[in-house]
């Protein structure tokens, strides 16, 4: 499941379908990828293999509100192969910083025995351009969870979530950006007693080629608590990590 347990080809020729020269619908974007592992606050869910994934983002004009969706293959060793992300935000600015405020829902249509995975996060952002360097900060909340979902260590179903993250990045030149991001996953209520809290931190830095409308990602991720050797492994395993992620977006 996204989060601790957590096709698109097809996806991605229409969006580039969709968003061709002679089918161009203003505030329609479409976006693309192929990652080398998908890893989600640093666990992997793809079972340490590639994904593919494919998204579509639609702006109401200058309104600030703003709607998508999101897909990519996912391996939760139960036969749960896609993982469909739909979502909305409001954008607005406190004075000179930029603001949001939105809701994802992560949908697993197709989820195998260790399913249901559905839930829905709730999220506030900030964000700033110092010139030097961008920064940004968001927090999630997801205020129930199916029971199917279990922590990375001790194996007990939290009754909710919530993820903290902030991170910065800096242009070195006009085609290559350096940058981080750190956060903090915690776990609410449903602990056993004599149980340790599974809440963990996750960090990442990586650069970022850019040329026209391609990009090429190489990412270093890793969190301050793994899986045992033997737990599901390569499913959920918490790293570390080093993703290579080719992306795309028209227009």
């Amino acid at each position: 499941m996204k989060g601790i347990l957590p096709i698109a080809a097809g996806v991605l020729s229409l969006a580039s379908a969709w968003t061709s020269p002679a089918l161009a619908i203003d505030g329609l974007t479409a976006n693309g990828a192929v990652a080398t592992d998908y890893v989600f606050r640093g666990i992997t869910q793809s079972a340490k293999r590639p994904a593919v994934q494919g998204g579509l983002d639609y702006s109401f004009g200058d309104s600030g509100f703003a709607a998508g969706t999101w897909v990519s293959s996912i391996d939760f060793g139960d036969n749960t192969n896609l993982e469909w992300d739909i979502f909305a935000n409001y954008n607005f600015d406190l004075g000179p910083v930029g603001a949001s405020m939105g809701v994802v829902g992560y949908v697993f249509p197709y989820s195998g025995i260790g399913g249901p995975y559905d839930f829905v996060e709730p999220n506030l952002g900030l964000e700033y351009d110092f010139g030097i360097f961008a920064w940004s900060a968001r927090a999630f909340w997801a205020p129930s969870l199916p029971a199917s979902y279990v922590t990375v260590r001790n194996g007990y179903h939290p009754d909710s979530e919530y993820f903290l993250t902030a991170g910065v990045s800096a242009p070195v030149v006009p085609w290559l950006a350096v940058g981080g991001n750190f956060g903090y996953q915690g776990l609410s209520d449903g602990k056993p007693p004599g149980v340790p809290d599974d809440s963990y931190t996750v960090w990442d830095i990586g650069a970022t080629v850019t040329v026209d409308n391609f990009s090429l990602d190489l990412r270093y991720i890793d969190t301050s608590k793994h899986t045992f050797a033997n737990y599901l492994d390569p499913q959920f395993a918490t790293g570390p990590f080093y993703v290579a992620t080719f992306g795309f977006k028209f227009p």
